[in-house]
């Protein structure tokens, strides 16, 4: 019994980091796709496990007045230096918020990635074709 509850923990723990590095790599070539640099500064507000454990390209920054791109896990107590910066959301929630440009968020186990025309546009954003299939009107 000891065994197999070993077994289901090492492969509950495989799985997760599978989901971590996944979901780094979106957010690596979004992020990258916004900004158009290869190695964008990030600052992300609150929390994000997987850049966190796996940044990829990307160059995490402590104060938010370093970033190219902030990654919201909340709205709420926002730092005034972020004001002007580019938001991507955690949730589909975020996307409620006017100022987010998109958001990557897990829907059924399933990863979503979903921008705003208008938004994209209010930043001077153009994603190439591989990301034409992510956008929508408001």
């Amino acid at each position: 019994m000891k065994l197999l509850l070993i077994i289901l923990l090492f492969i509950s723990t495989i799985v997760s980091a599978n989901d971590m590095e996944i979901e780094s790599v979106i957010f690596n070539k979004v992020i990258c796709a916004l900004t158009h640099k290869a190695h964008p500064k990030v600052y992300i507000f609150k929390k994000n496990h997987a850049l966190n454990v796996y940044p990829g390209e990307l160059e995490i920054v402590n104060e938010c007045r370093n970033a190219d791109i902030v990654i919201l896990s909340t709205l709420k107590g926002l730092p005034e230096a972020c004001k002007d910066k580019i938001y991507f959301g955690t949730r589909y929630a975020h996307l409620y918020d006017v100022h987010v440009v998109g958001a990557f968020f897990w829907q059924k186990g399933r990863p979503n990635i979903l921008f705003y025309q208008e938004r994209l546009d209010q930043y001077h954003i153009s994603l190439d074709e591989s990301f034409q299939k992510y956008i929508e009107h408001e």
